[in-house]
């Protein structure tokens, strides 16, 4: 009796496919393995999901298994059951978050190359090659280049059905070849003893948390608990529920939102239980990952670090997740396959039994009122914070930094003391306009205004890095370019080193400071004295290994406030509480917020180091416009070049969803906020219901039926 195997591909699809199992493979195929086939000529890596002795009454022609990869299968029951019911939560391709789960180098794939043949190097020296063909066989003379390649370097845009035709000519071989990544085991070293620390770090109240939590370690029944307060009390009961777990012999896995946290982390392990935790991060080389996950698979170590793609960590009796830092926004994953790892979280631990913790001291308006909601909140004790914070209103005019502001940093910088200053946008200036006809200089291929960067002397796209040289003049009527009315980065500290032309000063952000060898020296240098102000964007609100300072500024924080996102006051209520981290623990110092408008209740509590405050506010606003959690709300993004097929497709969507339930409202079809990137149109839908079950009722089959690329993002009221 014949095999036959269901197969899902890392495509952007949600299908499954059906291939029979040739005899010679019979006893290797296993859920779970991956295999090699032919896929609309070309052959892909698939996972397998099922096996069937019995093939569906159907007329098509089922194509054979090329090759089954594994000995023995590569992902779990479990993982698979996870990873489909995290495709079914986030309208993701299943394929496509198995392809996450992997390391690099675990999906193969097959590559034409394509090389030129004597016959083609004669019909160069003659006349009857149109001008195209001939400009791709000379690019072929050199080398088997790649399709990307070749329309990137040549600006041929018909590239396939060009090599075709040379190809039926007799001009050109094709010839396809299936590079399979050597996976050897990369020894991670770390044999040098450890002194173990001893932890006294549990008072009475700590005690009493970690008791009430640990009761629920190893029992094998999912459970949920939400740890409010500061790191330094959130910290301790993580480690006593990980130390109750692993002498259960359990695995732990910990979730940090970025990839500077795991190192730190890993040490605190080390030092604390002797183990050495392994890692995973998208920043490691292709070895160190393949070795790491080896070792996860192979039950070397029981915990797991990592940022959101540790999710998909092979851990086996795995009894214990915690997401520490919960409110930060990196663990959604906006690229495809989208998915939310703080949800994910939930979903794995409810999968596998086990315990989840999650712990913030300014967590998510959404999970706060869940936890409060469903009591799995325990609230712990509140720091104190002895600095003193100050809101100065004061608009834009001839100086940027306010009187009072400068004021401060003198009084500073004459006691030695070092400053930090926030300021979240990029460039000399937002954009450009002309002074007559008001035209923008916009970047052709994303519809947002190119930003004026003075150092570089360049106008550039903040979204795809298109640039182009600054010019005074305006391409539309020859007048002259003026700046808008906003500033950026690049002109605060112009004008920082105006009126401190003695101080020592740095810029961080993404222009300055373009990869972490760069950013490290600079926060090597602050922290030596050798930078008396350092001065950044968002990017340096995430630098965690910034020494304490007396004065940290926050400037114009409200630019924030203007993003098309409900979530706009809550991220700026973090990003100004994160700020205040940086701040040494003393009555002299001092949190400036200097902003151009009466303060938003956001900024207010923040200066006020007030969460509370803040929820209960933003929690009115939220219920007033039935935002999450008040109502789930799905955002489909349809992309494309061509915009007449995505205004198509997006009626035909409506269309389909029309009628389906009374319990849900449709926003849109509009252009995105962003309506253009990289060269691709950008048009959404919004879906709001109170629960999500009505939204996947309309949507679980609708969206099988666009064909077109899409983007869906779930914001739940976990419902």
């Amino acid at each position: 009796m014949k095999l036959y195997a269901e197969v899902v591909f890392p495509l952007p699809i949600n299908q499954r496919f059906l291939y029979e199992v040739p005899a010679v493979w019979a006893d290797q195929a296993k859920v779970g393995s991956r295999v090699l086939v032919s896929f609309h000529n070309r052959t892909l890596t698939g996972f397998i999901l099922r096996l069937k002795k019995r093939r569906p009454t159907s007329t098509f022609k089922t194509k054979e298994i090329t090759e089954i990869l594994d000995e023995n299968p590569i992902f779990s029951s479990s993982i698979l059951m996870f990873t489909q019911k995290l495709s079914e939560y986030y309208y993701s391709s299943l394929g496509e978050l198995l392809q996450a789960a992997l390391p690099a180098g675990y999906v193969l794939k097959s590559k034409q190359e394509v090389f030129i043949t004597d016959k083609g190097k004669k019909a160069l020296t003659g006349n009857e090659l149109s001008v195209e063909e001939k400009k791709l066989l000379n690019l072929y003379m050199k080398g088997p280049y790649s399709e990307q390649y070749v329309k990137r370097n040549t600006g041929l845009k018909n590239v396939s059905a060009l090599r075709m035709r040379l190809r039926t000519k007799g001009l050109v071989r094709i010839e396809k070849t299936i590079r399979k990544a050597a996976q050897k085991t990369l020894t991670l070293s770390d044999k040098t003893p450890t002194q173990l620390e001893m932890d006294f770090s549990l008072d009475a109240e700590l005690f009493q948390s970690a008791q009430k939590i640990s009761s629920f370690v190893g029992k094998n029944v999912f459970s949920s608990f939400f740890l409010f307060g500061p790191s330094n009390k959130r910290e301790p009961i993580y480690f006593n529920l990980i130390k109750k777990n692993m002498a259960l012999k359990k695995s732990t896995l910990f979730l940090v939102p970025e990839i500077s946290l795991t190192e730190t982390f890993k040490n605190k392990m080390k030092k604390r239980f002797g183990e050495r935790a392994a890692l995973i991060h998208s920043q490691m080389t292709q070895k160190q990952r393949v070795s790491e996950w080896q070792r996860i698979k192979e039950g070397d170590t029981h915990i797991v670090v990592g940022p959101r793609s540790a999710l998909f960590a092979p851990l086996e009796n795995l009894a214990l997740i915690i997401i520490d830092e919960e409110q930060d926004e990196s663990y959604y994953q906006k690229e495809n396959p989208t998915y939310d790892a703080r949800q994910g979280g939930w979903i794995r631990a409810q999968q596998e039994s086990a315990l989840l913790i999650y712990g913030s001291s300014m967590p998510s308006v959404e999970r706060y009122f869940h936890a409060k909601q469903q009591n799995y909140l325990v609230p712990l004790s509140k720091e104190e914070r002895p600095y003193r914070a100050r809101i100065i209103e004061s608009r834009l005019n001839k100086w940027n930094i306010d009187l009072r502001v400068r004021q401060r940093i003198l009084e500073n910088l004459k006691q030695n003391n070092r400053v930090l200053i926030f300021f979240n946008r990029r460039g000399y200036a937002p954009f450009l306009i002309c002074s007559h006809c008001s035209s923008v200089p916009r970047c052709t291929r994303c519809d947002i205004g190119l930003t004026y960067h003075k150092n570089e002397q360049k106008m550039i796209c903040n979204y795809c890095g298109f640039t182009v040289p600054e010019f005074n003049r305006c391409p539309e009527c020859g007048r002259k370019i003026i700046f808008g009315k906003s500033i950026g980065i690049e002109a605060i500290e112009e004008e920082l080193h105006r009126f401190l032309p003695q101080a020592k000063i740095s810029s961080f952000n993404l222009d300055a400071v373009r990869n972490k060898k760069e950013q490290e020296k600079v926060i090597e240098r602050f922290s030596a004295g050798e930078i008396d102000i350092l001065l950044g964007t968002q990017l340096l609100v995430h630098q965690r290994d910034l020494p304490p300072v007396s004065l940290v500024i926050a400037l114009f924080p409200e630019t924030s406030l203007s993003l098309s996102d409900f979530r706009a006051s809550q991220r700026t209520f973090q990003n100004l509480s994160q700020m205040t981290s940086f701040l040494k623990q003393e009555p002299q110092s001092e949190f400036l917020i200097q902003t151009s408008f009466s303060p938003h209740f956001s900024i207010r509590h923040a200066a006020e180091s007030d969460f509370l405050s803040f929820y209960n506010q933003e929690l009115k606003y939220r219920r007033m416009m039935k935002y999450p959690p008040f109502a789930s709300m799905v955002e489909i993004l349809f992309y494309g070049e061509n915009l007449r097929v995505l205004a198509k497709n997006s009626r035909k969507f409506l269309s389909l969803i029309e009628g389906l339930s009374d319990q849900v409202e449709v926003l849109g079809p509009a252009f995105a906020p962003v309506s253009r990137v990289r060269g691709q149109n950008r048009v959404q839908v919004i879906l709001k219901s109170k629960k999500k079950r009505e939204l996947d009722k309309i949507l679980s089959d609708s969206l099988h039926h666009i064909k077109i690329r899409k983007s869906v993002y779930v914001y739940e009221n976990f419902k």
